[in-house]
């Protein structure tokens, strides 16, 4: 199609989206360069926090945000009862499997389900801070530290994205099946609803899946490492009332212990764990469940894999969700702009 084929509204698009997959192109071969020629310098760079073991999140915490994102889509569902009880009403008969097309398909319901999924988060965050008497910082929900939150964010992005790009391209090729996911189904039907389901997968889909599958998950996983096959602690995480018990018998004995000087390995295990990185085996599992996640979207599963062992990492790392949630936001972002260029330069309508 040649530029003066295409309307000022179609030239605008193209212009936009190329100049962004270009400057995405130059910054990813800019920080693999600096990558290769300062590798040593970003291996033992200080932003990296180590390993610092974080052993307050139990299951009671998954299933309590599971339970809070239960009780958000039922009350979004409400909203849209009389929307299904009218198609209900309107159908004399339902036969086998149609009773899930009463569900609307709205762009409005949608974004009104992406915005339950993050409102049953942010429910679970306050349960988890009242349950362990912690705030988001001590938890690691975040860092405190948004501008090297967000550095780190962007340098990763460039970094990993050639790579989710160039497995995505490889599978699709491999298995020949197209990507199903009902955000397309809904553009090329509605192309009006853009920007309200460019917000549920830019914004809300990452924060809702940032915080589910890094903070909790990763965090439980790293409880089972940290405790094994401790039930109570499988289960619960951190005890308030356990932890206070031992810090006054920490303090009872402290006086004690100091005539004799630290206790043994204590201060050489301190140090094993400030100059280690966490293992790989908690990332590889979280990323897994999260590509598993989407495995009725086609083959996307695949790379969202890598994609979800990079962010775990990240997390790991960083003890924060600030740039999980930057990379995934760009890289769903990256989704959008495509299906843009597809309905609204490639089939006009």
């Amino acid at each position: 199609m040649n530029p003066e084929d295409l309307s000022p509204f179609q030239l605008l698009i193209t212009t936009m989206a190329g100049l962004f997959f270009s400057a995405l192109f130059v910054g990813s071969m800019l920080v693999h360069g600096w990558v290769l020629v300062a590798w040593k310098r970003v291996m033992v760079w200080s932003g990296w926090l180590r390993d610092q073991v974080h052993d307050r999140i139990g299951l009671i915490d998954l299933l309590g945000c599971f339970a809070c994102i239960a009780v958000s889509q039922i009350a979004v569902a409400g909203l849209f009862f009389y929307e299904v009880k009218s198609k209900a009403l309107g159908q004399e008969t339902l036969g086998p499997g149609e009773l899930k097309d009463l569900v609307p398909e709205s762009p409005w319901f949608m974004l009104a389900v992406s915005f339950s999924l993050v409102l049953g988060c942010v429910l679970s965050a306050f349960w988890t801070c009242l349950r362990t008497r912690r705030t988001p910082k001590q938890l690691g929900m975040w860092s405190g530290l948004i501008p090297r939150d967000l550095l780190v964010g962007a340098l990763v992005f460039l970094w990993i994205i050639p790579l989710v790009l160039t497995v995505n391209i490889a599978v699709t090729q491999a298995t020949q099946i197209e990507y199903q996911h009902p955000v397309i189904d809904s553009l090329r039907e509605k192309s009006w609803a853009f920007p309200l389901l460019f917000t549920s997968a830019v914004i809300c889909a990452p924060f809702w899946e940032e915080y589910a599958f890094r903070f909790l998950l990763v965090n439980w996983l790293e409880t089972i490492r940290r405790h094994g096959f401790d039930l109570k602690r499988i289960l619960f995480g951190f005890r308030p009332q356990v932890e206070a018990l031992s810090e006054v018998s920490l303090s009872e004995d402290s006086s004690e212990d100091s005539l004799s000087g630290p206790i043994d390995g204590q201060e050489e295990s301190s140090q094993v764990v400030e100059d280690r990185y966490p293992p790989w085996w908690v990332a590889i599992s979280s990323g897994l469940i999260f590509g598993l996640a989407h495995f009725e979207y086609g083959v996307s599963w695949v790379p969202l894999v890598v994609l979800g062992t990079v962010l775990a990492r990240v997390y790991q790392l960083q003890r924060s969700i600030l740039p999980c949630f930057l990379i995934h936001a760009v890289f769903n972002s990256l989704a959008m702009i495509g299906f843009a260029v597809e309905l609204f330069i490639k089939t006009p309508k």
